[in-house]
């Protein structure tokens, strides 16, 4: 009856150690999994945050661009008008060189017809009696019909003279005309090129004060950017420290399992039949395993002969599977994990597994982006590389 009552106690006992553990490792998944669930808003918040400093930094480098190309505009309507400001400077000069010329045209036509008036009195002096005396002074005919002959020639070349000059004087004045109307247009063309440029220099400092607000917004981006990755360190720490929680409580029940009667051989052989490349590998990053991205389905095999000791599912692993496979001849013992399944393991605990079985399927649960399995090896209970003892 002793022997029954000790018995009983001891079931009870250990029956409770199990409760006690499970509901702390329960605990553990709980913390995890909150963690989990505010490290990945924690991530989407940063990723939003980088999207919109890329998003305001491409804007930023648009207007900028604009606003270089606009500044090379203005230059370029700076040397036109400067170009023109010359050419009427230039056409100004020519107006007041043709303006002098039309002046001293004037005087030599005023001077010419005060000549005429002259001789125009002299010869109505002429006519009122002087010409007579002249013509009766002729001792013949000759000299009186030469007499006449001249005085119709000047009246006649005066007429010429001034008649050119007043043909030269119009055309004078029309030159200066159409220099003056060049000029007009000359001084059109220069007010429509400062119009331009005082349009693109509006247009420049609106894109420079949109080029400053996209430099608030990346400011803005960087500072929430900046205070999310703190957090996200801080609650990476926690999440940290309660992987480290619950992989002690694995490291427990690898322990609790004790060592299966297998001799490991080291003969160990890749997971997969096939996979398409390695991604992340053990260290990079404090990566605990190594991922071998592959098609979605694919057959799990275990690495070696050995015993399933957990099958379950984890917020990080998803499904998973580990399988103790016993110890070497120096007595070092050897367990695999296989995660990120795409359903519930095909093995349950304490099934004896070799190489040719299937554990599982390539899936993408538990914190995974996109089909992979995540390999882990643990040699006494430590992590290590399994590309160090698997090959692939």
């Amino acid at each position: 009856m002793l022997l029954g009552t000790m018995m009983i106690a001891a079931v009870v006992g250990t029956s409770a150690t199990d409760v006690a553990a499970a509901s702390t490792e329960q605990e553990l998944r709980d913390q995890i999994a909150e963690y989990q669930q505010q490290l990945d808003e924690i991530n989407q918040q940063i990723a939003d945050a980088q999207e919109d400093k890329a998003g305001a930094e491409s804007t930023k480098q648009l207007l900028e661009q604009q606003a270089q190309t606009i500044r090379n505009q203005i230059s370029l309507l700076t040397t036109q008008i400067s170009d023109t400001q010359s050419l009427i400077s230039s056409k100004q000069e020519e107006i007041d060189q043709k303006q002098a010329d039309i002046d001293q045209k004037q005087e030599d036509i005023d001077q010419r017809w005060e000549d005429f008036k002259l001789r125009m009195k002299a010869m109505q002096q002429l006519n009122d009696g002087g010409s007579i005396t002249l013509l009766s002074s002729a001792t013949n005919l000759y000299e009186l019909l030469s007499f006449q002959q001249t005085l119709t020639d000047i009246y006649q070349k005066d007429e010429e003279v001034l008649s050119e000059m007043n043909a030269e004087y119009e055309e004078l004045n029309a030159q200066k005309q159409e220099l003056e109307e060049d000029k007009t247009e000359l001084q059109s063309q220069m007010d429509a090129l400062a119009s331009q440029s005082s349009q693109l220099e509006s247009k420049q400092d609106e894109l420079i004060a949109s080029a400053q607000q996209q430099n608030e917004a990346i400011s803005e981006a960087e500072a929430l950017e900046n205070s999310l990755t703190e957090e996200q360190k801080e609650l990476q720490k926690q999440y940290n420290l309660a992987m480290q929680q619950l992989d002690s409580l694995l490291a427990q029940a690898v322990d609790n399992a004790g060592t299966p009667p297998i001799v490991c051989s080291l003969n160990f052989s890749c997971p997969l039949d096939s996979y398409k490349y390695l991604t992340t590998r053990f260290g990079e990053d404090g990566h605990t395993g190594t991922d071998f991205a592959a098609y979605g389905g694919t057959p799990i095999h275990p690495i070696a002969e050995g015993v399933v000791i957990t099958a379950t599912w984890h917020d990080s692993y998803g499904y998973y599977v580990m399988v103790n496979h016993g110890a070497d001849e120096n007595g070092n013992t050897y367990v695999s994990l296989y995660a990120h399944m795409q359903s519930p393991a095909s093995v349950s605990v304490g099934q004896t597994v070799g190489k040719g079985d299937t554990l599982g399927y390539v899936g993408n649960t538990g914190y995974s982006f996109g089909n992979h399995l995540h390999l882990e090896l643990r040699v006494n209970n430590v992590r290590v590389n399994p590309l160090s003892y698997v090959p692939y």
